[in-house]
């Protein structure tokens, strides 16, 4: 009774065969349809994240030493930094070994999200009060914030964290270090 139906389904009977194109095109078709779903899901893939960290890989290994030498440079000065975030505007505050605040340092960030690179914005800070704040708010969701500030040319503190940033309904912003 099966083999009925399915005969009937391709209307295979004495005026009707399956033939060999009939076949062609149910393999065509399923093939088609697997290649075409694979090329809009790798384009909706590569149109949301390019894939760069940095532009160059190979000028960026070059400077990794120099990199380093920074970081050792900045734990040998004994900088601290506390990056927080009120209502999605990043507020940071900056003190040296013996715990005197900084006020007169250049403070810029990039701002981006995990999984893509169209929001990315670059964050320049002003004094303000006992900290430095952000010109502009990040919207909610997960951000990776990576902070530098400078003394004229000379790197002073240099900070990457992950920020969670959460506007629940009926409630203020609420804000989550470390994406927590």
């Amino acid at each position: 009774m099966s083999e009925n139906k399915v005969r009937r389904f391709f209307r295979v009977d004495g005026d009707h065969p399956l033939t060999g194109w009939h076949v062609l095109a149910i393999v065509g078709l399923f093939f088609g349809t697997i290649i075409a779903v694979n090329i809009t899901l790798a384009l909706f893939a590569a149109g949301t994240f390019p894939g760069l960290v940095v532009k160059n890989s190979y000028v960026a290994s070059q400077n990794y030493n120099a990199l380093l030498a920074e970081a050792r440079a900045q734990a040998d000065k004994g900088f601290s930094g506390q990056l927080i975030a009120k209502a999605g505007i990043l507020h940071l505050r900056l003190a040296d070994a013996s715990g005197v605040l900084r006020r007169q340092l250049r403070v810029v960030a990039h701002a981006g999200r995990p999984a893509g690179s169209r929001e990315d914005r670059a964050i320049t800070f002003t004094r303000s009060g006992e900290s430095y704040q952000a010109d502009t708010a990040l919207p909610a969701g997960r951000w990776n914030v990576d902070v530098e500030a400078r003394d004229g040319d000379a790197l002073v503190f240099r900070h990457s964290q992950k920020l969670w940033i959460e506007n629940l309904p009926n409630e203020g912003p609420k804000e989550r270090a470390n994406g927590q």
